[in-house]
């Protein structure tokens, strides 16, 4: 099964509004709409950071902008989307979509999807402060991070990364292999950053080796939010794909599993 990997589209409002209202695609949602075509994937996976948060009621509408109906979409929201409400709010607001496209499966709702003989299983994750650069590390402690804008995130980040990693756990299935699909890191190689201050929100020093994975299949862990571009065996038995985009530069990657 061929696999076309998206993240972090970070797509303008105005643009989204003409695709949708107007069938008019800017040129970064040509170029998307282009590789889709080009790459010809059996499904289409997104991690996040697609839309605007004012955006996340169109999310469904905007992903069928550039990927044709007929082909299956896993996607995970992005912190991004997160902002300016609480927790439940958006994920309520996802779920409003899910009678309107069968086949875009988001993993923040349920968890997992089987596809192809591949068990897809993640959500957006977030993070729980084990990837802090000192003991001290508070999570308030912002400067210039903007996750702030989630309503009730510093009381309640690690019960919203809880919720991510108790469901996956729940989703986990031997005997099949497993593509792990979220957008924060769920493994600090994937980071593609030097250690730093803004580590902390980067995601899980290493929720891989948590998790149940079956060694006697291929294992696939799919992420972004970094905005850089890890791609490899770099946590051994793995294959990690980090898209890589940044804001108007589009990375993707084509996965065979």
């Amino acid at each position: 099964m061929r696999l076309l990997c998206l993240s972090d589209l970070h797509l303008r409002s105005e643009a989204v509004v003409a695709a949708i209202d107007r069938q008019r695609l800017s040129p970064f949602l040509a170029q998307i709409a282009a590789t889709v075509a080009e790459v010809s994937p059996d499904a289409v996976v997104v991690t996040g950071d697609t839309v605007t948060p004012a955006q996340v009621r169109l999310l469904s509408a905007t992903l069928r902008t550039f990927i044709p109906a007929e082909l299956p979409v896993i996607a995970t929201l992005g912190n991004h989307e997160f902002w300016g409400r609480t927790f439940e709010v958006t994920l309520a607001k996802l779920k409003e979509q899910t009678l309107a496209d069968p086949n875009i499966f988001y993993l923040d709702l349920i968890g997992a999807v089987e596809l192809g003989g591949v068990n897809f299983v993640g959500g957006t994750l977030f993070f729980d402060g084990s990837m802090r650069i000192r003991d001290n590390q508070r999570i308030d402690q912002w400067d210039g991070w903007q996750d702030w804008r989630i309503v009730d995130i510093e009381s309640r980040y690690m019960e919203f990364n809880a919720y991510y990693v108790d469901m996956v756990r729940a989703k986990m299935k031997p005997g099949m292999p497993t593509a792990l699909c979220t957008h924060h890191v769920p493994h600090v190689r994937l980071n593609g950053h030097e250690p730093s201050h803004y580590s902390f929100y980067t995601g899980m020093k290493d929720l891989v080796h948590e998790l149940p994975f079956d060694p006697m299949y291929n294992n696939y862990l799919i992420c972004g939010h970094t905005h850089r571009r890890v791609i490899g065996e770099v946590v051994p038995g793995f294959m990690g794909v980090n898209v890589g985009s940044d804001y108007d530069d589009l990375k993707t990657f084509t996965l065979e599993v």
